[in-house]
């Protein structure tokens, strides 16, 4: 267990961290590297699952997102590249070139059991219900880790904007770190039961022959800060089992999750089109704020999700 304050820049406060901690222009060099390979794809397309950086000449880029990572790992957990020309490509293009940057990063991995990779974060008009993920609704989503259930969660998560909400939607993030130091001054033996197991829903995006429900710490420390946090998941995963939420465990969630929401520490961000988010899903926990769409299907809110994870096999379950 982690025993002392983790200092900022890994622990911040929201309405406290400078813009400039987390908004990162895309260099004009980069982007002069991007439109080459863009015109090199226009030439000879390739499905972009297929696509590599190594088959694009990216030394600007690659070293641009070598400094995208320490700010992932070093600084405060998460950035906001500012933004892919979208709006002079087709949809496919934008997320080729999406896809060939984050590649640089970590590579992209399956983010359900049946194999996607390439996510489509979007709300397709259809009805849904609680088993329904998330994200493919147009709901709030609570403060969480991608994948807390999950045997393999990806070490970064990233968002590319293609289409805003006609309204809401904001993104909600919070420093896990800053939870820790806060348990850590005002509520140890509690923060002990956070380094315990919790059990939670796997719910239905896992293997056919998963457990109803497994159970994981919300914090682990292996030399650097590891955070699985989903209330709703850890519930619903007391309720699969028929089991009790001990008083201690359950004070715990409830601190935590009113920590991470709280507008005195969360940071509230507008997703903008061509605008990348990207998470260490290890010490960032997120969210968002409900949204309204627009009534036609391609005026609807559409992002583009990767789950990315490096040393571990590419399928779902690692």
């Amino acid at each position: 267990m982690l025993s002392t304050i983790v200092p900022e820049p890994a622990a911040w406060h929201g309405p406290s961290l400078p813009r400039d901690r987390y908004l990162m222009p895309f260099p004009a060099e980069v982007l002069g590297e991007l439109g080459s390979a863009l015109a090199e794809l226009r030439r000879a397309p390739v499905p972009t699952l297929l696509l590599l950086p190594e088959h694009f000449p990216l030394a600007a880029t690659a070293q641009w997102m070598r400094l995208v990572r320490r700010q992932l790992d070093e600084g405060p957990g998460f950035v906001m590249l500012d933004r892919l020309p979208v709006d002079a490509m087709s949809r496919d293009e934008a997320i080729a070139l999406y896809w060939i940057v984050m590649n640089l990063l970590e590579p992209p991995v399956a983010q359900e059991w049946k194999g996607t990779v390439i996510y489509d974060v979007r709300h397709d008009g259809q009805e849904y219900t609680q088993d329904t993920r998330a994200a493919l609704t147009p709901e709030g989503l609570e403060m969480h880790t991608d994948s807390s259930m999950g045997e393999a969660p990806p070490s970064y998560v990233s968002l590319f904007c293609l289409r805003p909400a006609q309204a809401g939607g904001m993104s909600i993030v919070s420093s896990a770190a800053a939870a820790h130091n806060y348990f850590l001054t005002e509520h140890p033996a509690l923060l002990h039961r956070l380094y315990d197991v919790f059990y939670r829903d796997h719910q239905e995006y896992q293997a056919a022959d998963a457990a109803a429900t497994n159970f994981r710490p919300v914090f682990a420390w292996d030399g650097g800060l590891r955070t699985r946090f989903n209330a709703r998941h850890i519930v619903r995963g007391y309720e699969k089992t028929g089991r009790r939420l001990d008083a201690d465990g359950a004070e715990a969630v409830r601190l935590m999750d009113a920590f991470l929401a709280d507008p005195a520490h969360r940071l509230d961000l507008w997703l903008e089109r061509g605008q990348i988010q990207l998470l260490n899903n290890r010490v960032i926990v997120h969210g968002r704020t409900p949204y309204h769409d627009a009534a036609t299907p391609e005026e609807r809110r559409h992002l583009v999700r990767l789950w990315l994870r490096a040393g571990d096999r590419r399928h779902f379950r690692g």
